[in-house]
């Protein structure tokens, strides 16, 4: 009897025993073959976002590639220049080469566009035979601070504004009495003037006649103020700005800046120019704005003007 019953037990154990060992083995089959079908999903997953990332990639760099970039590849033009107005076009020590914001302006501008430079130099030229050049058509573009005034566009085309100059009153550097532009008008004092610019222009509307001293160089004028001939001198902010940092004029600026907007310097075109490429002033246009835009023109005028 005892052993029958042992006999029974022992059935029952491992009856039990072999019914737990399928119940595990059956609940593990399903997880083994849930984790190989997720396998190659992840797999795809991966390959589906390398393929992406090279896409972004390079719709971010085409969206910094302005419209007009090598608009005008293979085009060669003439350009001239007065390196005479620090700091913007003018000569570095050796006496040769040309420097200053429109000089890197124009290396910039090459960047975008893709246009070549006749000669590989940049044509230089007072400003009187510089105007006669690009209304002849002897040049293509102008770059030499140059206004855009309605008595230069009867003979050429100017692009938009790419800096906006006000003028300035320089004096003496021991002048205690003059402070601003408003001590001048009351015609007590002589004002040195350079004839043909924008300060000229000024003066000419805003000052007594009798107090204006008319020379053919803003040199010659910051002189008389330096020798005492004449008690101030007005003209654009960053030349008179510069030429006193560097130590080329000692003088001092009184007051703020004033007549802004009416000195905007712009590049020059020849009409001969504008009219054998039609789009040319666009292409400078849409140049500028990207320029501007992308931060390059602040930091051209931070080297050179501030």
């Amino acid at each position: 009897m005892k052993k029958k019953v042992i006999s029974v037990l022992l059935t029952t154990v491992m009856s039990a025993a072999l019914l737990a060992g399928c119940g595990s083995s059956e609940a593990d089959a399903p997880a083994a073959e849930t984790e190989e079908t997720e396998e190659p999903a992840e797999e795809e997953t991966a390959a589906e976002e390398t393929e992406e990332a090279p896409a972004e990639e390079a719709a971010e760099e085409t969206a910094d590639v302005p419209a007009c970039k090598d608009a005008l590849a293979g085009v060669s033009l003439v350009v001239g220049t007065s390196g005479t107005y620090a700091p913007f076009s003018y000569f570095a020590e050796d006496g040769t080469t040309l420097q200053g914001y429109d000089v890197d302006f124009l290396n910039a501008l090459q960047e975008v566009l893709g246009f070549e430079i006749e000669g590989g130099e940049i044509q230089d030229m007072d400003y009187g035979p510089l105007g006669t050049s690009l209304s002849q058509g002897q040049l293509d573009i102008g770059a030499a601070a140059l206004c855009a005034t309605d008595e230069r566009k009867k003979s050429m085309n100017f692009t938009n504004v790419y800096y906006d100059a006000g003028i300035i009153v320089a004096v003496a550097e021991d002048n205690e009495t003059i402070t601003s532009v408003d001590d001048l008008t009351g015609g007590e004092y002589t004002v040195a003037l350079q004839t043909g610019t924008i300060a000229y222009e000024y003066g000419v509307a805003n000052l007594p006649e009798d107090c204006i001293q008319a020379y053919d160089s803003q040199a010659l004028a910051y002189k008389a103020v330096e020798d005492g001939q004449a008690d101030a001198t007005i003209y654009d902010l960053p030349g008179t700005a510069y030429s006193i940092k560097t130590g080329e004029v000692h003088l001092k600026i009184v007051g703020d800046e004033f007549y802004t907007g009416q000195a905007p310097y712009a590049l020059a075109l020849s009409f001969n120019v504008c009219e054998k490429y039609p789009d040319i002033i666009d292409n400078f246009n849409d140049a500028i704005a990207y320029l501007s835009e992308n931060g390059k023109l602040d930091e051209i005028k931070a080297k050179w003007c501030e």
